[in-house]
């Protein structure tokens, strides 16, 4: 028999079929569900097999940061680093997260943060290291002003001539993290944090992409707030203009329901999607 077994072996590899390949490669998917505090770092050891079948990030959190350290010599490790006063869910994707030569599993890994200081508009922005960006979202009548400045680069209100308003940020020299920015409006006393991801590589595109059902929402077409009723707990809400460009708006619970704040939006067509721990949910809306 044990003949027998290699030279079943031999003939695969004569036919040019190699064991490691991802042709005869079994996949699945699995969920790990992990409680962390605000600003800490988790790590997630033993992911992927060395060579054969390594791990690679095929979906970014949409407010910590996440990368693989060390080479495919061993198996990878996972460094999740949370944000800074925010209570709630942030997920990634891992494709091969476990995977032996002939298998390759994708792991979806959500993180439930808890944090003593929480505040409820958040506005994430991802950014290459050694570049910088604007996330133009406030109002010159508001009164921004810089609570906090980042720790890890430089942030600037910047007011423009339409009254509009905006934070620019630029990350430190080689800097590759989370850094964040608090924000007092002083108009109305309220709190804004914005969470700059700062990457290095670009995100590696991946196959995978969760079965997505429709939602209702209201008013559509709207003239600011938009509202949707989910059960299920959230854990990213996301909207996207006609180009695919990804905007950022603030949401949170009101009442039975949800609510976007889509103020800043631009007239026009734009696609929400919502992820839950059990799929994804979209639907079109038109900003008046």
């Amino acid at each position: 028999m044990k003949n027998a077994k290699y030279g079943i072996t031999l003939i695969l590899m004569l036919a040019g079929i190699s064991l490691g390949t991802t042709a005869i490669c079994q996949t699945g998917t699995f969920t790990e569900i992990r409680q962390i505090a605000c600003g800490d770092t988790a790590f997630i050891g033993s992911l992927g097999y060395p060579t054969w079948n390594p791990p690679q990030i095929i979906d970014r959190p949409d407010l910590g940061h996440a990368v693989l350290l060390g080479d495919f010599v061993e198996p990878n490790l996972l460094q999740y680093i949370a944000p800074i006063c925010y209570s709630g869910n942030d997920t990634l994707v891992i494709e091969c997260a476990h995977a032996t030569q002939i298998t390759c599993d994708t792991g979806i890994y959500i993180f439930e943060i808890s944090c003593p200081e929480s505040i409820q508009t958040v506005y994430p922005a991802e950014v290459m290291c050694n570049d910088s960006t604007y996330v133009d979202n406030l109002s010159g009548f508001w009164g921004p002003a810089i609570f906090q400045a980042p720790e890890h680069g430089y942030a600037s209100i910047i007011l423009e001539p339409t009254d509009g308003a905006g934070v620019f940020y630029r990350p430190d020299q080689g800097f590759e993290g989370l850094d964040a920015v608090k924000v007092e409006l002083t108009a109305t006393h309220d709190t804004v944090l914005y969470l700059f991801q700062v990457y290095c590589e670009k995100l590696v595109s991946s196959q995978y992409e969760p079965i997505a059902r429709e939602i209702d929402v209201y008013p559509n077409p709207t003239d600011g707030n938009l509202f949707f009723e989910l059960k299920e707990a959230i854990l990213t809400a996301e909207i996207f203009d006609s180009a695919g460009r990804r905007s950022n708006c603030g949401f949170g619970r009101t009442g039975q329901g949800w609510m976007m704040d889509t103020h800043n939006l631009g007239r026009g067509a734009y696609l929400l999607r919502i992820t839950t721990a059990t799929g994804v949910y979209t639907n079109r809306f038109i900003r008046n």
